[in-house]
């Protein structure tokens, strides 16, 4: 029986749960080491993209937006930083007109291709690291950063020994590691500013994995147990 910790709740019917349910045996421990609380926000600036970092940052945009008087224009285009966050925005009608792999550097640089003198919104968490924002600030006519949710670490929880930890924002990395030692961990990150946190807070081993999608963390998983 192999021991999983995810820095994140699961449904019960999750891919995550799904993919490795059908490989084996594995007892799964989900729990956000990350309290989210809504931002209010009553009015969009004028932009040509609306850019998504996160599946989060798309949950709290558009539970908002139903509530407020806001009409987006159909022109608008939509962005998200990879299909995890593409997928999630189907969830709300939106089919997106650029979906990056995760990775924020090529992001950044396959995104700025597109926005040259066009104005971007990036509805995101209060302490994003603005990870593509630095790729296209000299393409794009205008940034515009909407915090719309806080996020910050617990500091009350308790994650039990297992044998793989699956950390799903560096957010996540920082809470653990202010309890936890991370050096004699197995982890998987769920892109690269996870892995690069992992890293800089002395984990040893850490496996990224190719995609945000919760089926390719469970896949990562799987090839590290083969």
């Amino acid at each position: 029986m192999t021991r999983v910790f995810i820095s994140r709740h699961l449904p019960e019917n999750s891919q995550f749960r799904e993919k490795l349910r059908s490989f084996g045996s594995f007892i799964i421990q989900d729990n956000p080491l990350i309290d989210l609380t809504p931002i209010p926000f009553s009015a969009i600036e004028p932009c040509d993209w609306i850019f998504f970092s996160s599946k989060n940052a798309v949950s709290f945009f558009f539970k908002q937006l139903k509530s407020l008087p806001i009409k987006i224009p159909t022109s608008i285009k939509w962005g998200a930083i990879g299909l995890a966050t593409a997928k999630e925005l189907l969830n709300y009608q939106i089919t997106v007109d650029f979906s990056g792999n995760g990775n924020p550097e090529e992001v950044g640089i396959s995104f700025s291709t597109l926005v040259n003198g066009k104005k971007v919104l990036f509805p995101s968490a209060k302490n994003s690291r603005e990870s593509i924002q630095r790729f296209i600030k000299n393409e794009a006519s205008e940034i515009i950063n909407l915090a719309i949710y806080d996020n910050l670490p617990k500091d009350d929880f308790e994650v039990t020994a297992s044998d793989i930890y699956v950390f799903t924002s560096p957010l996540n990395v920082i809470a653990y590691a202010k309890k936890y030692s991370l050096a004699d961990k197995n982890c998987i990150a769920i892109g690269e500013s996870t892995a690069q946190q992992l890293t800089s807070l002395g984990a040893l081993n850490v496996i990224t994995s190719p995609f945000s999608t919760e089926e390719s963390m469970a896949k990562s998983i799987i090839d590290f147990l083969r």
